[in-house]
């Protein structure tokens, strides 16, 4: 059986094994020795095998989902084995391959081009891109990169146990909608802000839970931020926001590199800003929420209420620098807040509320 020498690269880390591939009837077979785990073999199902079709000699395949497999080819042979073992197979470009083996020239024009396309576009498509490969990144590693941002910002602040406790207790009660674990931290702050995190972390500053009058306010502004966990409005954003310095993690599907990067630039989550669109799809899916735990809206239009008439105060709401309240947004929840029914009295809410409410007190 012909094998060919390759580099393989697993996915999790940008580190390079040097590998051999045996081609079988519906599959690929890769062998290495792994550094901490000695010898390995690495199934690929032909029908999940891509190939990146780059401006090289080197032939380079990709396979599974994000972070991806990568294997690196030299030799020539490989093309010749793959149409004679999978004929049927779009594996291959001929006249791509024709070209690049003709023409040194063409080689470096095209190469000039794309560098100057990647420099034209980078304002433009590289967020958009980094945007659309954060939505690409299994629930499990956003809640993994989560933990680590929320680690690295939560050490700036002095966290309010007693009352992280009590508001963690109400949010077991309420069903959210959402298979995000969700905890929430209350931090001792001057300023009035809230903000949510990739995997599902919240942090709350106890000055804007001392300010609200009700569960259902509270409930609200709970709500809302899971919304923004659950449509992965923050970890989209921090993408967007750092495509630049992702872009070479990404396409080298390095998981440690887009780690370092977010963690390095955890800081930001506190200032991250939402666009009009973001903040409605968060309230659409915040009264949805409302409603399937048969709240009462009303605490919705009290919070934005609240917000609206501490913005005048001398000491603005800092959420509304991330979290924009417009007219729209206040007509919309009003609106359906009238003709909301099939409200309950909810007991055991009520009850950890005014638990919330006697620490805050002390």
């Amino acid at each position: 059986m012909q094998k060919f020498e390759i580099s393989y690269y697993d996915g999790e880390t940008s580190v390079s094994h040097n590998a051999f591939l045996s081609l079988q009837h519906d599959s690929w077979i890769i062998e290495y020795i792994h550094p901490l785990f000695g010898n390995r073999a690495v199934k690929w199902e032909i029908d999940r095998v891509e190939r990146d079709m780059g401006f090289t000699s080197i032939f380079i395949f990709r396979y599974g989902d994000f972070p991806k497999q990568t294997l690196e080819c030299k030799d020539e042979r490989l093309l010749n084995s793959l149409k004679k073992f999978y004929p049927d197979k779009p594996f291959f470009d001929k006249k791509i391959d024709f070209l690049l083996r003709q023409s040194t020239t063409l080689i470096l024009g095209l190469t000039a081009s794309l560098i100057g396309l990647i420099i034209c576009s980078y304002v433009y498509i590289l967020p958009w891109f980094s945007e659309k490969a954060a939505g690409q990144i299994p629930v499990s590693m956003e809640i993994k990169l989560g933990e680590m941002m929320y680690e690295n910002t939560i050490a700036r602040y002095t966290k309010n146990d007693s009352l992280t406790a009590c508001v963690n207790d109400f949010v077991k009660i309420i069903d959210f909608k959402t298979d995000y674990p969700i905890e929430v931290t209350v931090v001792a702050e001057d300023e009035m802000n809230a903000f949510a995190m990739p995997g599902g972390h919240i942090v709350i500053y106890n000055q804007l839970l001392a300010k609200m009058k009700s569960k259902e306010e509270l409930a609200a502004l709970l709500a809302h931020e899971v919304s923004h966990i659950h449509y992965r409005h923050s970890l989209k954003n921090i993408f967007r926001t750092l495509s630049g310095y992702l872009a070479i993690s990404l396409m080298l599907n390095d998981v440690n590199g887009i780690a370092v990067v977010l963690a390095d630039h955890s800081n930001m989550l506190v200032n991250l800003n939402y666009s009009r669109n973001l903040e409605q799809e968060a309230d659409e899916k915040a009264i949805e929420i409302i409603k399937a735990n048969h709240l009462n809206l009303n605490g919705f239009v009290d919070l934005l209420a609240l917000l609206q008439t501490g913005n005048t105060d001398l000491q603005p709401f800092k959420l509304l620098s991330t979290h924009p309240l417009t007219k729209e947004r206040i007509a919309f929840v009003k609106e359906m807040a009238k003709g909301q029914t099939a409200m309950k009295k909810n007991d055991s809410l009520e009850q950890k509320w005014q638990t919330i409410v006697a620490f805050e007190k002390r």
